[in-house]
């Protein structure tokens, strides 16, 4: 019998929402603390009442703990990232890796040294429509790819009432570029190659000394001479709208997602025929597939790919100016 791998959960809003329930339905796995600064909040919920739960994250590196994954700030990620670099647990993270790619390259570089198991949460390398988009563009069944369009609109809460949080901050690793940006450049190297980004166009906003960039487009291009244009850009009600074209040599490919769920509602279409894919329902929150996926794929083996794309992208993002 294999034996269960004792995890840490380390975070509050999105571990609670998007990691929990997959880790809770894991075989394999053995939640045995939730680290949170949230403690008071969460042991008021009942659901939570058998689990251990910790304050201080670094209590939790003197425990018997295989795996510790990580939902919080890119601020707080970094330093539990160098911590652990005595420590050698294994370790799944969110994007960005750190709040800027000089240390984040430096992380990365440490843990393949160290040969430290880590894998990144991207949520759209393991979507099953992104994932079929990469397999028809790779065997060229429409033909080669001649350009694409991505136009993604969002909603942001702290935005909207100008709190001052790390989400609306690039220096913290927030903002639209950080949250939004690293996600697009991320699927555009998983499906294209690596990118090039140029004719990069902002527009700002300013409060409580925060330069926040509510808008940005941008050209792309990689080696196969795929170019791309990105519009990415914040709005203040509704549901998001994420929409990504890829013109072929035959054909159209669209696919676009106008719901509140990041990632459940994507629709696509090929040469104006839907193409269905096989609905869960598992998860309230759509992203929870995606993570159950990653889950999967990084216990059985070692990859730092994901890692790569993501670093990649903050490389490109450390250039933009704010």
């Amino acid at each position: 019998m294999r034996k269960k791998i004792n995890l840490a959960l380390v975070g509050s809003n999105f571990a609670l929402r998007g990691y929990l329930p997959v880790i809770e339905d894991n075989n394999n796995l053995n939640l045995k603390i939730l680290c949170s600064r949230n403690v008071k909040k969460i042991k008021l919920a009942n659901k939570y009442k058998k689990l251990e739960l910790e304050n201080d994250w670094k209590k939790i590196f003197k425990r018997s703990i295989d795996l510790i994954v990580l939902a919080v700030p890119p601020k707080v990620q970094e330093k539990i990232l160098k911590f652990n670099l005595k420590y050698k647990k294994m370790i799944i993270l969110e994007k960005p890796i750190s709040t800027n790619y000089l240390k984040s390259k430096k992380l990365k570089d440490l843990f393949k040294k160290k040969k430290i198991k880590a894998e990144i949460n991207l949520t759209f390398l393991n979507h099953p429509n992104f994932i079929y988009l990469r397999k028809i563009i790779k065997n060229k069944k429409f033909g080669k790819v001649l350009n694409y369009y991505i136009n993604w609109n969002f909603v942001s809460y702290d935005y909207n009432v100008k709190k001052k949080s790390w989400k609306v901050q690039q220096k913290l690793g927030g903002g639209i570029t950080n949250i939004f940006l690293t996600h697009v450049l991320s699927y555009c190297e998983f499906l294209f190659g690596k990118n090039l980004i140029y004719n990069i166009n902002t527009s700002t906003d300013h409060f409580k000394k925060i330069n926040f960039i509510k808008k940005i487009k941008c050209e792309v291009k990689n080696p196969n001479n795929v170019n791309g244009n990105i519009i990415l850009q914040f709005k203040k009600t509704g549901n998001q709208n994420h929409l990504f074209k890829i013109n072929f040599k035959k054909c159209s490919a669209i696919i676009e997602n106008k719901s509140k769920d990041w990632t459940k509602n994507f629709r696509m279409k090929i040469n104006n025929k839907l193409i269905k894919f096989k609905k869960s329902n598992k998860y309230n929150d759509g992203r929870c597939d995606q993570i159950e996926s990653l889950i999967n794929q990084f216990l059985r083996r070692k990859n730092y790919k994901k890692i790569n794309y993501c670093l990649n992208s903050e490389k490109i993002i450390n250039q933009i100016k704010y």
